[in-house]
């Protein structure tokens, strides 16, 4: 018997983010999430962030096609 899980949506990519110490996540649309991670990635804690998207892209079936192109969009 196969499990039917929900993906990984707009909403879950923001909780996500905000467990992850980024408090204003959850008042910003996907679409304002891309200038921020851009920022992320350029900051110095480039590598923290670089391993957190590319732990959820590992989970690229888990995820809406939405989050996983911005999420491969961030990582360039």
């Amino acid at each position: 018997m196969m499990m039917i899980t929900e993906l990984i949506d707009q909403d879950d990519f923001r909780a996500q983010l905000q467990s992850w110490g980024l408090a204003e996540a959850g008042q910003l649309s996907l679409a304002e999430c891309r200038p921020l991670l851009a920022l992320l990635l350029a900051g110095p804690n480039r590598a923290l962030w670089q391993e957190r998207l590319e732990a959820l892209l590992a989970k690229r079936e888990l995820l809406h096609p939405e989050v996983l192109a911005l999420v491969e969009e961030s990582l360039g």
